[in-house]
Parts: structure tokens; C-alpha cells; sequence
């Protein structure tokens, strides 16, 4: 059975080969649902004015994904947790703090974001 890792928009994206990095071999990727919507707005930004490759990344992006979480059960711990100057990087912390929750390492594209109960792997 593969390992399981808990990914960020950034870390879904270098999964799906649109960021480049070292990704982790033989993992089950989990993400939460509003992940989706931060790779939808950076695959759109980079291939704006072709919606066909919009929609070729993003749908490669998100099969990467074995299985996607609601985002709405920590919300709250989200909020906190990040503080008020974190807008950019609400979902590191959201994937962190559901990493945390299911107790698996952390595969994120940001470096705002660190645990000391956790690994936390970067692409690069």
C-alpha cells in the first residue's frame, strides 16, 4: 500500500508536473477540496486567453489527487492558526493543519508554512 501525503495547491501542482521539483514516489496524494480552486487560478493565470489548456492542466492536476477533503471542518483552526497577514497562504496552512490531523508528512510549494509534529517536504 502506497504512503500517504497530504498536498497543497503547490504541492498538487508539482505533483501534476506543472511546477517542477522532486516529488514523493509511490504516495497516495490527499488534498482539500479548496485546493482545487488555488490550482484553477494559477493554471489559469499561466494559460490565459487558451482555455483548452486551462482545461487540460487543471484536469490533470486534480486526477493527480486520490482523495479530496472539505475544507469547511477547519475553517475556523485555519484562521487562527495563519493569522490576518496569511491571505496568500490559507491553503498551506489548511493543508498543514489537515496533515497534522491525519498525522502524515506535508507536501507543499510554500515557505510560509512549518511543523514541529510533521514532515514537511518542498519539491525543491
Amino acid at each position: 500500500m502506497p504512503s500517504s501525503v497530504v498536498c497543497d495547491a503547490g504541492g498538487v501542482l508539482a505533483v501534476a508536473g506543472v511546477l517542477k521539483g522532486t516529488v514523493p514516489i509511490d504516495a497516495e496524494f490527499l488534498a482539500l477540496d479548496w485546493s482545487a480552486m488555488t490550482v484553477g487560478r494559477f493554471v489559469a493565470a499561466r494559460h490565459e486567453g487558451n482555455p483548452e489548456r486551462i482545461q487540460v492542466e487543471i484536469g490533470l492536476a486534480l486526477s493527480a489527487v486520490h482523495e479530496w477533503f472539505p475544507v469547511r471542518t477547519i475553517v475556523a483552526e485555519t484562521l487562527s492558526r495563519a493569522g490576518g497577514g496569511a491571505v496568500d497562504a490559507l491553503d498551506s496552512w489548511s493543508a498543514l493543519i489537515l496533515a497534522e490531523t491525519l498525522d502524515l508528512p506535508l507536501f507543499t510549494a510554500s515557505d510560509e508554512v512549518s511543523s514541529n509534529r510533521i514532515k514537511v517536504h518542498r519539491p525543491w
